[in-house]
């Protein structure tokens, strides 16, 4: 159960869960850290309703981010002991490397650091590193968004290590998994405005709920670190802090505009994905299930 930000997919994935005896596994890759709960939309134990939710609040937000590779292996151990249980699987989020490499078995190639390499990268700004990646590997650029400055390091480092592009290099196919993949309709064309105006609404919410306050607790507790910064809705908290706003509603006001400009990016992945079937709400799914059992 995929989608955009704000389209609706974890409620869907909860309710569905609740009628077909299922447990959530989260591909999320700011869910996983603990404390950064309203600028995630992390779901709260009242919203689960029950529902046991795998890989939240696993990792504390400094030293190297949570990657796919990580993510692959904790989702597969996660995913043996549900079904042990003899229960149902349900993969829910938004990030949609962390879906792919799991669910068509994507594997990394184990590339080892180049700590001289990556020293010399991190000197240079977001746009210039992230030019640099797309020259040496276009198709890998665009699955990464340019603020993301770990993740367009690291895949400078595969491809200068690899010596050709990680694109169609770092990955074996192997499927283990037989998914069905669903989304909320709004990835559809014409859904779009609707979705930006969830867009906004999330934000304000958030707002409302104290994310500013909890951006301040995040940076008091673990400083500047790279996960807190390349998070949008605290990335911008710290460029008002850095003077680049004249106020906090320019911050707000900004910290919508990238969740809606990474809605967009989102939305070009699973448009491009044949295999997503979009629905309106849960029954429509269960139709869907019970038909492939056929």
């Amino acid at each position: 159960m995929t989608g955009p930000t704000a389209s609706g997919k974890t409620t869907l994935a909860i309710n569905l869960a609740k009628k077909i005896g299922a447990e959530i596994v989260c591909a999320d890759s700011r869910i996983v850290y603990k404390g950064l709960d309203i600028v995630s939309a992390k779901p709260s134990f009242v919203e689960r309703e029950g529902i046991l939710h795998y890989l939240i609040d696993i990792k504390e937000p400094v030293g190297e981010p949570y990657s796919a590779g990580d993510f692959c292996l904790d989702a597969k151990k996660c995913i043996e002991k549900i079904r042990e249980r003899g229960k149902p699987v349900i993969i829910t989020g938004g990030t949609w490397f962390y879906i792919k490499c799991l669910l068509d078995e994507n594997e990394l190639l184990p590339v080892s650091s180049d700590k001289k390499l990556r020293e010399e990268l991190e000197t240079l700004d977001n746009i210039t590193l992230w030019q640099i990646l797309e020259k040496l590997d276009k198709k890998r650029a665009e699955e990464i968004h340019p603020n993301n400055k770990e993740r367009v390091i690291r895949a400078v480092e595969m491809v200068k290590t690899l010596g050709k592009e990680v694109s169609d290099t770092d990955r074996a196919l192997n499927s283990e998994y037989n998914a069905l993949w669903f989304a909320p309709d709004y990835i559809k064309e014409e859904m779009r405005d609707e979705l930006y105006k969830r867009i906004d609404l999330r934000v304000d919410e958030m707002i409302k709920a104290g994310l500013y306050y909890e951006w301040e607790r995040m940076k008091g507790i673990y400083g500047r670190t790279k996960v807190l910064e390349n998070t949008i809705g605290y990335n911008e908290f710290f460029e008002l802090e850095d003077g680049l706003y004249s106020n906090i509603k320019e911050a707000f006001d900004k910290i919508k505009q990238r969740t809606r400009n990474f809605a967009k990016r989102q939305l070009t992945f699973f448009r491009g994905e044949e295999k997503i079937i979009t629905v309106k709400n849960e029954d429509e799914v269960l139709g869907y299930l019970n038909a492939a059992k056929r």
